[in-house]
């Protein structure tokens, strides 16, 4: 299987969207981080489903809005895995906060939105690279 020995990182992967794509990673063999801000218990649920398909990973904590928290993240990917084969840019913050009108939406909202977004990506990325 091609997907064997590799390593995965899915940022907000605890649910929805993100949790799909772990779920689909994990049952190609791929050893998943499952990464969460809040919520805990469902980044434990998401790690025992991986497990259930086959496949192992871990649970990672961090807001990805933070560059410190995404160093920290990053040292924990490298620290478990050794290496990042995969990349998904999925977290974001809540949804109330995120979809909003741009007529609505105040300067501190999209000042989230941009820093869990394109930010994170950017710093992820930077990150990744550096690995390599």
């Amino acid at each position: 299987m091609f997907f064997t020995n590799r390593f995965a990182l899915v940022t907000g992967s605890s649910r929805g969207i993100g949790r799909a794509i772990t779920l689909k990673l994990a049952e190609q063999g791929v050893q998943v981080a499952v990464h969460y801000y809040q919520n805990q218990a469902a980044a434990h649920d998401t790690l025992l489903q991986i497990q259930q398909r086959g496949a192992d990973g871990f649970v990672v904590q961090a807001d990805v809005s933070q560059p410190e928290a995404i160093d920290r993240l990053f040292s924990q990917v490298q620290d478990k895995f050794g290496k990042l084969d995969i990349f998904v840019s999925n977290a974001r913050p809540d949804l109330p906060l995120f979809y909003q009108s741009p007529l609505e939406m105040s300067l501190d909202h999209w000042r989230a939105a941009i820093d869990s977004q394109a930010q994170a990506f950017l710093l992820s990325v930077q990150k990744i690279a550096a690995q390599y």
